[in-house]
């Protein structure tokens, strides 16, 4: 395997790989069930960009075949693609799981593309009826495979009160794992506006995180519109600067002060803002924090305990500052199918990215933080899913998750010693294991027969390469005794 760059692809950790925003591609059959005034209509004109018209408002004008086909450019009209020739994983589950496959990505959170930009909707009772019909078709593509298709529930937020009741109902009765909003005004209301009080006041009930989602546009109100046109600067603008101002709005606003379990995701912006941006505002809290009374904390703590930020896959300042974000505060996103996404190549190119990090940070990067974000459950069943998420711990260390994994009074046998209960068990790994850095636990496929599994582990540690053996009896969803062969000879050395 190679990256895009041609070389040799670093070599792969134990753990799930989640695509924190990928996307769909609305088919006009998602809107067949509205009525004429509220059934959005696609009109191609001469220079062939597509116009996404809703009653009488225009609310999108663009190629939509070109923006959902993975290496596309807009610079000629000539080879503009049609909405129909799109690269069919938009709106075909089947090949999008295909795709998926090819790419090695275990799990989706999905995003609309043309629904994107109903926030320009102005009729509020179109703007619910259009969220309620995009949710039910999402709903039914996620349900080609429910344990790795996650819907992200358009809200209507034109009429705040219907938008945290379509949340309640897409969490309750689709099972979808978050919701999204625009950063941009909508309805001439921004993020702070109170009138959305019940919609962040559902999303923390409900335990689900908000995604916030920019997209381009000179129809939906947008930061730079107001200088010189130039596509470029607009889309290079509009992604980071709309979300480093709904970033500070909710943080100065006591929008995250009065709702401390409200999880917030920025998406699509690239991450290397974060870090500036949350000094930026301690800074300026400093001199100016008497105007933001109900913001009790340092803009950075609020950052710290509620938000996570979303890379692309080829951004280089990823392992620079992954410090200064926090390791568990970092996801990524492929943008899948759309024209500025890496494919094929995403997870190979993302994987080179984070070469510098260590084993458990690149775990965490490449999916278990975004598993944990949305809550997601693991895409295997039975033995599997436990032996799996024994693997994605040991790789991020994560003794609060041994501990959890293994039945209270589970047996862990290894080099010649017999561990009893679950707190020996996870001093075994505290005080042996989790000390290196360089821990990576590389399963090879797993020999299941009824509740025992068995698995070969090629298992870097200590700067030794070894073959070990596992066996394991799983009880319902806990691991009840593992059996450990060829203890690694540098587990029994003494580490400085």
């Amino acid at each position: 395997m190679t990256d895009r760059a041609g070389g040799p692809a670093p070599a792969s950790v134990a753990t799930v790989v989640v695509d924190a925003d990928g996307h769909v591609v609305e088919p006009p059959a998602a809107w067949e069930g509205l009525s004429d005034e509220q059934r959005p209509r696609i009109v191609e004109d001469a220079a062939h960009y597509e116009h996404v018209i809703v009653g009488d408002s225009e609310i999108l004008a663009v190629p939509l075949g070109t923006l959902a086909t993975p290496g596309s450019s807009f610079a000629d009209p000539a080879a503009f693609t049609p909405l129909a020739e799109a690269q069919p994983g938009g709106s075909d589950p089947g090949i999008r799981l295909g795709d998926m496959d090819a790419e090695g990505i275990d799990q989706a959170v999905l995003f609309p593309s043309i629904g994107l930009y109903f926030c320009a909707v102005e009729e509020a009772s179109t703007a619910v009826a259009l969220a309620r019909a995009y949710n039910d078709w999402l709903a039914s593509y996620c349900a080609a495979d429910p344990g790795r298709l996650f819907g992200a529930a358009m809200l209507p937020m034109q009429d705040p009160g219907a938008a945290a009741l379509e949340l309640r109902r897409a969490v309750d009765e689709l099972h979808f794992c978050a919701a999204f909003v625009r950063p941009n005004p909508c309805a001439g209301r921004s993020l702070s506006h109170p009138a959305f009080e019940p919609v962040w006041s559902a999303a923390e009930e409900l335990g689900v995180p908000i995604g916030i989602h920019e997209g381009s546009s000179v129809i939906v109100p947008t930061l730079g519109a107001d200088r010189p046109f130039n596509p470029l600067i607009l889309h290079a603008t509009s992604h980071p600067f709309e979300q480093m101002l709904a970033c500070a709005q909710l943080i100065a606003f006591g929008v995250l002060e009065r709702h401390p379990g409200l999880r917030v995701v920025f998406l699509e912006s690239g991450g290397g803002w974060a870090p500036f941006w949350a000094e930026r505002l301690d800074e300026q809290a400093e001199t100016f924090g008497a105007f933001c009374p109900d913001m009790k904390l340092d803009p950075s703590e609020y950052f710290a305990r509620q938000c996570t930020i979303s890379y692309e896959v080829g951004e280089r300042t990823l392992p620079a500052l992954l410090g200064f974000i926090g390791r568990d505060r970092v996801v990524w996103g492929s943008d899948y199918p759309h024209h500025d996404a890496v494919f094929p190549g995403a997870v190979d190119t993302l994987r080179t990215t984070i070469a510098p990090l260590t084993p458990d940070a690149q775990a965490l990067v490449l999916g278990m933080n975004a598993q944990r974000l949305y809550r997601l459950p693991s895409r295997h069943a039975g033995p599997a899913a436990a032996v799996h998420a024994y693997f994605a711990a040991v790789t991020t260390r994560d003794a609060g998750a041994i501990r959890r994994l293994f039945t209270a009074d589970a047996e862990l046998t290894a080099g010649g010693a017999v561990r009893h209960g679950v707190d020996e068990i996870a001093r075994f790994y505290t005080d042996g294991a989790f000390g290196f850095d360089d821990l990576r636990p590389r399963p090879g496929p797993l020999d299941i027969d009824g509740d025992r599994v068995e698995v070969t582990i090629d298992l870097h540690i200590g700067g030794t390469d070894n073959r070990v053996v596992d066996q394991f009896s799983v009880a319902g969803d806990k691991i009840s005794r593992l059996d450990i062969s060829a203890l690694p000879s540098v587990l029994g050395t003494p580490r400085a």
